[in-house]
């Protein structure tokens, strides 16, 4: 029983360390890609028009492992952060209302999400892989962006 829960987290240690391995870059100064989306109630949601706060743009899809296991940590930071000038916004990559709605409900997420049906705002962005996040300053300017899993909490 001792061995099987050591084996347990031994397996689980590198999935923790890659959480966070995945390099932060700096956006370069290129111009911020357009965002406006609709959310899950059908309301358009314009990045342009956050200026004043903080976002987190993350492209995320139900299908995709590393993004399903990182979405709690950004329902942690989101939190942490709540009261200040700070949002989340969860860009879904393609998936169906229902199949985001149930994934929600299931993972007790609260998440704001954007939905992407046809992928336009992802290839705006050049979000060619899954998980994607963007930080996007107070200004509208993406400064940093990261491809791949991280532990947002």
């Amino acid at each position: 029983m001792i061995a099987a829960g050591l084996a347990c987290a031994a397996l689980a240690l590198p999935a923790v360390a890659r959480a966070n391995t995945a390099p932060i870059k700096p956006w370069g100064g290129k111009a911020t890609p357009v965002l406006t989306l609709d959310d899950m109630a059908g309301r358009t949601v314009d990045l342009g028009k956050m200026k004043g706060q903080v976002v987190l743009v993350n492209f995320w899809a139900t299908w995709c492992e590393p993004c399903r296991d990182e979405m709690p940590g950004l329902e942690r930071l989101r939190a942490r952060l709540r009261g200040k000038a700070f949002e989340v916004l969860a860009v879904n990559y393609g998936d169906s209302n229902p199949k985001v709605v149930a994934f929600l409900e299931r993972e007790k997420l609260t998440l704001p999400v954007l939905m992407d049906p046809e992928k336009k705002a992802a290839d705006r962005w050049n979000a060619k892989g899954l998980p994607m996040t963007f930080l996007v300053d107070s200004r509208g300017q993406v400064r940093y962006w990261v491809f791949g899993e991280r532990d947002w909490s």
